[in-house]
Order: structure tokens, then sequence, then C-alpha cells
């Protein structure tokens, strides 16, 4: 199969504007692909040539992809570098560049494309980047210009489609599963396993039958749970069927630690990024305290004082994240591993099994020490029980609880975000809302003493069911010089000339980016407006949420994708919560 029908779809599915155009062009690719190149191909629908959680690093800086551009084109590198600045993109300006110079027809097959690309993420050591440098301007030189736009994005992290798994899901559904009907089932699958292309591979071979057989296994992370949220203890046990698991939130990363049948352990934050490297300690305390050979494992990496017992703030645990220094990070800042879910052990898979069950035999696979325990659980069934429970959180350095349904069907629902868990948090207890994680889509320029910068940001939530951002709130307080000074250099990688086709926006910011960038935000509470487009029409005919008085709380969520963040739902429940108004 030709790279040039890929580049061809890529095209079009840029250019559509509506989710059911996205759908059936997808369909379309992926209808005529070969079952033995449909998980690759899957891969680079998700602008990737291997799952996510693999950490397949292409390493390509711009300036040696402009080399690249320059050796197949024929070109001054100068040149390259001027019309890149002409048009913003280098994928453009490669594709501008071939035109002028060469008349291609498309010779590169998928296959031969994305071997090249794992051979040049795989370039290390001395004279990698001249091999880097040869292995893509060898694949540009064959290119036609539409195929090295892409290829050009795709090394560089920039394919920006306008569509999300989610997306890619329902075209598979379309094309092998009769329709839309069957994405709950592929959509489980891919939450379990974090593997679009493994999820293609089953369906196309056993069928819909083949991908609900399939179970978690170590190695491939499984999609967090996630909760829903609530402010009073009676609610929350109205929801949990008047009982429930009072369990301390944590603040510091959450991670999944995965011990495969060879004994080794790996780590993956909620991002499925691997930090085995940046937390040496913790590997060390489940290779002496795990027992099952095999095992899935979640807890909350948090910055603690052993010798004191004290649990010190998420800003800390921060700092671990680096690539250098370890060592020094290890000793300046300790950590403890706080265990709250087994997913998996020798051979059973758990997520189907409910709480009370993997929280025994959660207890019974680890060996506690001072820095690897289980999280601090009290069973309830009296709001004055809960609150109780939620005082002393607060008072021992927690956020709050997250409250677990112990009911029978109290399964652990990867990647959802359903009423079995609800989280009561901290913040909920003051006169603000809740703290909310959203999306960075767009950015004003600022004036005045932020003349320069950008003096505020269009910030938006998740809508799951439609894969699409919404935006609620422009925020521009809470900045410090040095955020405002970050800002430019952080979202420039995301910058886009026109909305994003995923970002649904009734303003127009001076720049648009693509949704990557989650910040947390604290705002005095919600109001019906008909300029934001989180929730439209959910509350109110004609009008969305927006944030009144929002303002950055400090708190980059690097740990979290775009996806991650809050969600549309949340937003109209916290609205309907606040103003006690009955759920539609």
């Amino acid at each position: 199969m030709k790279y040039e029908t890929v580049a061809e779809a890529y095209r079009d599915l840029e250019q559509a504007t509506g989710r059911l155009a996205l759908i059936e062009r997808l369909a379309a690719l992926l209808a005529q692909t070969p079952a033995g190149l449909l998980p690759t191909v899957s891969y680079l629908c998700q602008g990737l040539i291997a799952p996510e959680f693999a950490g397949v690093d292409l390493g390509l800086a711009e300036k040696l992809a402009v080399r690249a551009v320059a050796t197949a084109t024929g070109v001054d590198p100068a040149q390259v570098t001027t019309t890149l600045r002409q048009t913003g993109d280098l994928g453009q300006a490669a594709e501008q560049l071939l035109q002028t110079t060469t008349d291609r027809t498309g010779t590169l097959e998928i296959a031969d494309v994305v071997r090249d690309l794992h051979q040049i993420a795989q370039a290390e050591g001395q004279g990698s980047q001249g091999r880097k440098l040869d292995l893509l301007a060898g694949l540009l030189t064959k290119a036609t210009p539409l195929e090295a736009r892409y290829l050009l994005r795709v090394v560089t992290k920039g394919l920006r489609l306008g569509i999300g798994t989610p997306t890619i899901l329902d075209a598979l559904a379309h094309v092998y599963a009769g329709g839309r009907a069957a994405r709950p089932v592929l959509e489980r699958a891919y939450n379990i396993c974090c593997d679009l292309g493994r999820v293609a591979a089953v369906l196309a071979e056993d069928g819909l039958t083949g991908v609900e057989r399939l179970q978690v296994q170590p190695g491939n992370p499984v999609r967090a749970m996630l909760a829903q949220r609530l402010s009073e203890a009676a609610g929350i046990l109205a929801k949990l069927d008047g009982r429930c698991a009072a369990e301390y939130k944590y603040d510091g990363v959450r991670v999944q630690a995965h011990r495969t049948a060879d004994g080794a352990i790996e780590l993956y934050t909620r991002r499925l990024e691997r930090v085995s490297a940046q937390f040496p300690d913790v590997v060390e305390l489940l290779q002496a305290g795990l027992g099952p050979r095999e095992a899935i494992l979640e807890g909350e990496v948090v910055a603690f004082d052993p010798a004191a017992g004290e649990l010190h703030p998420f800003q800390e645990v921060m700092f671990r994240r680096r690539k250098h220094g370890i060592a020094e990070a290890v000793r300046d800042v300790p950590v403890g591993l706080f265990c709250f879910e087994l997913l998996y052990a020798d051979g059973e898979d758990l997520t189907r099994h409910p709480y009370p069950e993997r929280r025994a035999r959660l207890a019974k696979a680890i060996t506690p020490s001072p820095q690897l325990r289980l999280t601090t659980a009290t069973e309830v069934a009296a709001p004055e029980e809960l609150e109780a429970a939620f005082e002393q959180a607060v008072t021992d350095g927690c956020e709050g609880l997250v409250c677990k349904s112990v009911g029978s069907a109290a399964i652990y629902q990867a990647g959802a975000r359903g009423w079995l868990w609800i989280k009561l948090k901290r913040d909920y207890r003051t006169e603000l809302s809740d703290t909310v994680d959203l999306v960075v889509v767009g950015a004003f320029s600022g004036r005045g003493r932020r003349r320069g910068v950008y003096g505020a940001l269009l910030l938006a939530a998740y809508d799951p069911d439609a894969d699409v951002f919404r935006t609620v709130t422009k925020c521009g307080t809470g900045f410090s010089d040095a955020d405002l000074a970050a800002l430019p250099d952080k979202l420039a990688p995301l910058a886009s000339e026109a909305k994003p086709a995923r970002v649904d926006a009734r303003q127009e910011p001076d720049v648009w980016f693509e949704p990557g960038l989650v910040l947390e935000i604290l705002s005095a509470e919600l109001t019906l407006s008909p300029n934001y487009t989180a929730g439209w029409g959910l509350v109110k005919d004609q009008a969305g949420l927006a944030m009144r008085f929002p303002r950055f709380t400090g708190r980059w969520r690097d740990d979290k994708s775009a996806e991650d963040a809050t969600t549309t739902r949340e937003l109209v429940d916290m609205f309907r919560t606040a103003r006690r108004t009955p759920a539609g």
C-alpha cells in the first residue's frame, strides 16, 4: 500500500469540517487498508508509528529537519528557513519547495516509510544525527510534495488532523462492526490496552467477539478510571447506595506500575509516559514489596518525609519529573508510593471484580514499608462519618477523599468517569468552586505591561461524546511574570493558523492552538453565557457555561493529556449542584 494513499486521506481530513465527514473519510481509508497494515495505518492516523506508551521518539529537531528538506530539494538551508518563515509550517515549506523543484509520482510504500522512521528513532550515540538526517532526506527525496508535507509533520509531532482516538474507533466500527453501536466495545478494549493497532488487528481478524475477549496484560497500560465530583457528604452517600470506602486523595503524581514476566517494573503516568527512570526509588520499593510475579497496580507518588511521616505539596514531587540529576533529586526530594488499585495479578484480570475484592487482593499483594503503603481508607455509612473522614484527610495533608462504591457492580471502569468514584476535595469547602483542569485553545496578545507576551488564554473543557474541546473561559489572572514569559515557548509547538477542527469556540483569539497544554484553574462560579460553548444547550437553549473571575492556580498539569481535562458534563453537574437545579 502506498504512503500517498495515507497522505491523501490526511489532506482530506485536514479540510473536513464536520465529525461525520471525518469518520466517513477515515472509514474509506481503513476499508482500503490490507489487514496486515491495519495496525500501522491506525497508528499513523494517531500521528504515531507505534502505541503511545511505547515511547518511540523520533528525536528530530527542527534544524535537522530543515537540513533534510534542503538535501532532498537541492536548495540552500537558508532558503528552506525563509520558506518556513513564510508558511509557518515545515511540512508546507517542503511541499512548496518540492512543487517548484521536482515532478514526482508516489512510489513510497507505507511499510518502508514506517521502517525508516523506526530507524530514525533508534539511531543513538556518535553519528546518530547524521544517520537521522540521511534517513529522513532519503524518504523526502522519494516523496511527492503532498507526502513530504505529512512526513515532516509526523517527525516534528505536528500532524494535527483534527481527529482523536474516539473518531478513529468510530471509523473502525463503521468498517468492521456494522456501525457506531459497536463503539463501546472497541472503546473498552482500547481503554484496557492503550494500543489502537492491537484493537484494530483483533477486530479485523476475530470480529467484535474477539475484541470483547481482550483482557488487561502487564506491559500495556490501562487508561485510568476517573471520578465524578460532589461537595456534600449526604449527596455522595445517596449516589453510592448509602455506603462507601472513603480513601485519602493524595496530592501527587498518579502512576500505574507494571511488573512483567521477566521481573521488569515499568511506571506509566496518566499520559502513558514512562517515568521509571525518574523514580528509581519507587521501582526499588516495588521490587522489594510487591508480591505477584506479574502485576498491574496503581498508586500516587507523593513527596514524603518518612522520618517525620509528613506529606509534602504537589510542586515538590513535580521536581522529580526531570531527565538529569536524578540521583540528587532522589536525595533532595524523597517520595512514597501510596497504592490504591490492583488491576492484574499472576494471570488474572481484576478489572471486572468489585472494589472490595480488588482492595483485599491489593492488601495481600503489598508488603508495607515506611515508603510503600496502601492508601488510608475507611468504610462509612453516614454523612457525619464521611465528614469526619474528610476532615482527618485534610489534617493529614491530603487534598480530600475519593469515595468509592463498595457494591457488587463496582468494577474498574478503565478510561471512564462514572459515579462509582466521587471526589470530595478541600476546594469544595470554600466559597469558590473546585479547581478544574482546562485546555489552552487560544491566546490574546497582551497590552500595556504585557505587551509582547500573551495577555490572556482561551480555555476549553473536553466533550468526550463529540471528541471536541468546548470553550468555557478566558483567563489572564494568576500568571506570574515568569509564567507569562514561558507561555510562548510552551505553546509554540501547538500553534495553528486556523481554528483547530476539534475546537468549538465563538471567540476569535489572536492565536489558535491545538489542544495539548492543560492548566489548573480556580473560579468564583459558573454562569450561563451566549459566548462560550461548554455545555451548550444542556442547561439553557442558546447558552453555554462560562467561568466568573477565573485565575490560574500556578499548577501546570503536565501529568494530564488534553483528553484528561475536566469534561463539559462535569461543568454542567457543578453548575446544577451549586444551584440545586434538576438534571435534564
